[in-house]
This record gives C-alpha cells, structure tokens and sequence, in this order.
C-alpha cells in the first residue's frame, strides 16, 4: 500500500510539474510573440494618482475623499457605453504614493515648515492619503478592483523619471546618493536620476517590482515621458543597451508575478518625447536610450504608446511608429491643454483629436491628464466625460 501511495505521489508530482512547465512555456511564448495575445483597446485613461484623490465631481477644490469617491472615478469614465477599455493607475512621482518599503512615501521627508506651505490641494491630499492607510484601504487598490470589475484592464502606470521637483517629492535615495542626480537643464538640481548608474536602474526595478506584487493589476506602463531625460552621458548605443537590460528585467519579473497568479501580466510604454520641441520620433526615443522598436521584436512589450509633452500638438508622426512597431498595438496620445491660458480641451477638440490619430493609423487613443479641468479650485469644471463614448471611432465602424 506504501508503495502504491508512493507511485501515486510521484505520478501526482509529476503532472503538477508538467502543468507548471507547459503555463511557462504558454506565457514564455505570450511574451515572445505579445503581438499574438492582444486584447481589443480603444480608448485608454490614464489616473495620476493625485488630484483624482482631492477633487470630487463638482467640489471646487480640496475636498475630504471616501471610498464611494474612489470608485466613482472609475464609474465616471467605464460606465455604460464608453469605449474605455484601459485604466492606468500612477502610483509615483519618484516618490511612491503608497507605504513602501523600498522608496519614500510622498510627503514623509517633507518638514513642518515645508508642509505648512503645501497649497492646500496637496494638504487635504495628505490628509486623505492617511485617512485611507491608517483605516487599512489602499485607494489605489480600490480603483484596480473597481477597474476590473466593470470588465476593464486594470494597469499601473510608473513614471520612470518624473522631475518635478516639489518638496514633497524629495526620496530618500536622492537625499542619500545626490551625485546621482541628473541635473537637467529644464529642470536643475530636482528629482531626475541619472540612468547611466547600474545603482539608479536597480533601484528603479525594486521599486516597480515592488508595485506589481503589491497591486493585483493586469500589468504596468512604464511611463517614460514623465519625464524624457534618462542620462548625463554614455553613447547612444551605452544608453540602449543599459535601457534595454532594465526593459528586459521587468520583463522577466512580469513572467515570473503572472506564473504565480496563473495569468499573464502585460508591459506596456510611454515613449519620451523631445518636452514639445520636435515630435517624438523612433529615432528620437533611440537617441534617449530607449530602442522601442527593439524591445517589441524581442517581445518585452505589449503595447506602446505615443504623446506629446503635457501639450496637444495634434502632430505625432504616428505613421512612423507603426512602421518602426508592426508585431503590437501602438496607440495615440492626447494631452489635456494646447497651453498658454486656454483651458483643458472642448468636447469638440477631443473628438477631433482622437479622429487625427484614427486617420493616421493609431489603433487607439490615450487620454493624458484628463481630469485637471477639475483643479481650479472656483474656476473649476467638469470634464467631457460623455466624449468616453466617441472617442477611437474608426471609419468603417
């Protein structure tokens, strides 16, 4: 009897090390070929993780934030008839926006002093913050379940270097290593990283790393437009292939969560723009050390999206892109304002927006900053939220 319950453990093993290998070589061949595994995308909506978490639908400023409020914001842009397919959450700014044990929690390194001049948006956003984790909720983690289960894909979105310097994004890694700092013309002495150090890249996967096992979300954009400076030196050809080790690595991690999970986890990316001095280009991108091209033939990407620079210039040279990626989707990007004093964009400049992309070959679009019509505090209004349902409308449809 031993004997047989020993045969029967074995041949059990055996089939449960069968399966495992056989999901592997399922997700492994996902990866390689991502362009084979595409899900249906039309419009995809981007949170900053900021002011959706101290502004309600016609609040007028700051306002104290539940969880009601939370999941508002997803049923405000995936309700019945939207053609929001994709939600991404931004969960850091360098900062991360949640208790993290690998970086620095926003505001924590801030000073009486320093807080005490926060403009009251980021006070009441503070305020919120500790409300929600000291009572055990993550909002962010609220959004991706509400995401999910209005049927969306449910993505986080990391920027890969934000600059913007803001006391309340001071990081400890920063604090301690401010050599290591990039020190942009655009930008000096702020929070850019230099991507050169084998320090700075290692840092940064930890971080992402730690976000996905985090949050159960279906994936993560890897933001690179926020904000598109990577490197103080290194050759063009350094820069890729420094890049490229870091795309890869993530990469890998997202094939190691999703065989845990039982699914497979997608990577997606922003590329950087030229901060609205020239289009951003594939070669541009190149120049910046990121070789896009490069990490959809090698299957590290799923999709990749194209933008502007917080302004809407409506001439991305989509037709570029699509000839430069052809195994994935390689969606449009539509920023919030064309600058100077106008507001966020009309109803009407969405919709023409996103037909521009349409016609030039964007298999979607990608609606950046969205919301911030809803940041001016009495001068405050609410977005074209009904344009959801317009948006990505190809001609034969």
């Amino acid at each position: 009897m031993a004997v047989y319950d020993n045969r029967v453990s074995l041949l059990l093993l055996g089939a449960a090390v069968l399966n495992l290998f056989s999901f592997a070589a399922a997700a492994q061949s996902q990866s390689v070929s991502s362009g084979q595994s595409v899900r249906a995308r039309r419009v995809l909506y981007n949170f900053d993780g900021d002011s959706c978490l101290s502004t309600t639908a016609g609040s007028k400023g700051p306002v104290a934030v539940d969880v009601d409020d939370v999941k508002k914001l997803i049923e405000e842009v995936a309700y019945a008839g939207s053609r929001v397919d994709t939600v991404l959450v931004c969960i850091n700014a360098q900062v991360m926006y949640y208790p993290t044990e690998i970086g620095t929690m926003r505001g924590s390194l801030s000073t009486p002093d320093e807080r005490a001049k926060w403009p009251a948006s980021e006070q009441q956003r503070f305020k919120n913050m500790q409300a929600f984790f000291d009572a055990g909720i993550d909002p962010y983690a609220v959004m991706l379940a509400e995401t999910r289960r209005r049927g969306c894909e449910a993505l986080l979105t990391f920027r890969m270097n934000d600059d913007h310097g803001n006391d309340f994004l001071r990081t400890q890694f920063l604090v301690d290593h401010a050599d290591w700092r990039l020190g942009t013309k655009q930008y000096q002495g702020s929070g850019a990283m230099d991507f050169g150090r084998d320090e700075v890249r290692d840092y940064t996967f930890r971080l992402i790393e730690e976000a996905v096992r985090r949050y159960d979300c279906d994936g993560i954009e890897l933001d690179f437009n926020r904000f598109p400076r990577f490197f103080k030196g290194d050759t063009t050809d350094e820069r890729v292939a420094k890049m490229n080790l870091l795309v890869e690595r993530v990469r890998k991690m997202l094939d190691e969560v999703g065989l845990e999970r039982g699914r497979q986890l997608v990577l997606a990316v922003r590329v950087p723009s030229n901060f609205g001095t020239t289009p951003p280009t594939p070669e541009t991108a190149k120049q910046l050390g990121c070789d896009v091209a490069s990490w959809t033939t090698h299957g590290w990407v799923d999709f990749v999206s194209v933008s502007e620079f917080l302004f809407e210039r409506g001439d991305l040279p989509i037709g570029l892109w699509k000839q430069a990626i052809t195994t994935v989707p390689v969606y449009g990007g539509i920023e919030c304002t064309t600058g100077g004093d106008q507001k966020n964009l009309s109803a009407d400049e969405y919709r023409h927006a996103a037909a521009q992309l349409i016609e030039s070959g964007a298999d979607g679009v990608y609606l950046f900053n969205f919301f911030t019509s809803r940041e001016g505090g009495a001068q405050a209004y609410e977005p074209p939220y009904e344009v959801l349902r317009e948006l990505a409308v190809a001609k034969a449809e």
